[in-house]
């Protein structure tokens, strides 16, 4: 007997972990919205093309949403033009001291808690039982709300305040960047890696030298 879908809202930010979910969800489940926020970010526009790229190539919906007034809050290099966003070289991704201060920089208040639960209601209105995200090991040791705990924590929150009990639901928390590449090249239908945008600036090519940007060509290279 064929496993049944579960109906699933992807968060999705055109970048290499929430693309990586989108394509695991086409792959195992049935996304039928993807979701996609300007929240004041520098990449926005290039996130959002990333996405309706994606969302045309796996034929799902796609809805942009205007959060800028989370960007106004200020407070984060990925959100404020007088700061900059800080750059890494390879070697520097694995020194804590170095990573924690990236993190620190490009924090943006709130923010997935913030987008989980404007997806919630999403995922409510359309009866779909998932939210998905895009989270992994390897940023969950500076970002706690890429982590498993949080994962679990948010789908308890969310028990009280959607109706059909939405689960906040990742199918990369465990793996790190180079296991999601190795993960997505297994896939039957072959992901459009050339699709994504996984840069924290918004150029007319990505920085290579943001963390995002490193961590993102470490694993690609090292497959």
């Amino acid at each position: 007997m064929e496993a049944v879908k579960v109906r699933s809202v992807v968060l999705l930010s055109g970048g290499l972990d929430s693309s990586a979910n989108l394509a695991l969800c086409d792959a195992h489940d049935l996304p039928v919205l993807a979701i996609t926020a300007r929240y004041g970010q520098k990449a926005a526009e290039q996130e959002v093309i990333a996405a309706r790229k994606l969302c045309l190539h796996y034929g799902i919906k796609h809805e942009v949403l205007d959060l800028t007034w989370l960007g106004r809050l200020g407070g984060s290099s990925l959100t404020e033009a007088s700061t900059e966003v800080p750059e890494l070289i390879r070697s520097e991704l694995d020194e804590m001291s170095i990573i924690r201060k990236s993190a620190k920089s490009v924090w943006v208040p709130n923010r997935n808690g913030v987008l989980i639960n404007v997806a919630a209601s999403f995922a409510e209105r359309m009866g779909a039982s998932r939210i998905i995200v895009g989270f992994n090991r390897e940023e969950a040791a500076t970002f706690p709300d890429n982590s498993q705990a949080y994962l679990e924590k948010a789908t308890e929150a969310l028990n009280y305040s959607t109706s059909n009990h939405v689960e906040v639901y990742c199918y990369s928390t465990r793996w790190d960047k180079r296991e999601i590449v190795t993960e997505l090249k297994k896939l039957a239908r072959p992901f459009p890696f050339e699709m994504l945008w996984s840069c924290y600036l918004g150029g007319e090519k990505p920085c290579g030298t943001c963390e995002s940007c490193q961590r993102s060509l470490r694993a690609l290279s090292e497959i």
